[in-house]
This record gives C-alpha cells, structure tokens and sequence, in this order.
C-alpha cells in the first residue's frame, strides 16, 4: 500500500506529501512468514498465538526460554495487554533483561482470575445491597488490595 491508499487526502495538499509504499503484515495471518531476524519470528510467533489463544504451544515452545523483557514490551503492545506490558517492566526493573513468557503468562492467567472473583464479589454485594464502602473493605482484606486499587475496581464493576 501507498501512504495516500491509507489516508484521506484532500487533492490540492497531495502533492505535498511524500507518498512511499509501505508492506504491512497482519499478523493473525502470518504463519507462512519467515523473517531473517530470531527475535521478529519470535514476537510474530508468540503474538499470533496469544490472539490464538494456543497457550499449548506457548508453554511447549518457550517454556524454558527466557526472552529479552523488550519482546515483552512489544507482544505486549500488539496484543493491547497493558498486564503483559506491566509485567515486563516489572521484570525490567527487579532483575533486568530478561523474562520467562510462560511464567508472565500465568501470572497474568493467575490475575485474570482474581479479577473475575473480583468482579463475582461485587455483583453480588451489589444485589444483596451489600454498601459500596463495605464491599471496598471486603475486597481489600479478602484480595490484599491496596485501597486505590480496591476503588479502581469498585468503579469499574459497581
């Protein structure tokens, strides 16, 4: 595709802007490519998996690889998982360089879940006219949530 295929342009400013073909590359449809670089294979890899939702071949083939934490950061960001993004700062910052997308995926499976009981605890509070600030206190000592993070949750659910 060309730049002016992708955007609307009124006719009198395209001459001013530099048209250049640009090859895009969906990912969820790239099992075919192979790229020169481990590291692009890696993130297309795993990626397309993540949207699979094939954790199987995730744990089958990078259980034991630790990747570099900006992978992370990339399939993170392709994926829109702001988790996995926070999760490989995380890792970053404690140990620096590299992470295990096995363990980074089951903590955020692990987190999932919480957020699901979460989210089941203050329904039902709700319908049993159960007061938001006791349902605040109930999370926070049931899940040992800080109290921003209980409120975060409390307005999202509630």
């Amino acid at each position: 595709m060309c730049l002016t295929d992708m955007l609307k342009i009124p006719d009198k400013i395209k001459p001013l802007v530099s048209d250049y073909k640009m090859n895009l590359v969906e990912i969820k449809k790239s099992n075919t490519m192979k790229f020169h670089n481990d590291d692009v294979n890696m993130v297309f890899d795993l990626s397309r998996s993540i949207y699979e939702r094939n954790y199987d071949k995730i744990n089958r083939v990078y259980k034991d690889c630790a990747i570099p934490t900006e992978i992370g950061l990339v399939i993170g960001a392709i994926t829109e998982s702001q988790e996995l993004i926070n999760q490989a700062l995380e890792i970053e910052k404690r140990m620096g360089g590299q992470m295990n997308m096995c363990t980074a995926l089951e903590e955020l499976k692990k987190e999932g879940i919480q957020e699901g009981e979460i989210k089941g605890t203050i329904k039902m509070s709700k319908k049993f006219n159960v007061s938001k600030d006791d349902t605040m206190k109930n999370i926070i000592n049931e899940f040992s949530l800080t109290k921003d993070k209980a409120q975060e949750y409390i307005e999202k659910y509630w």
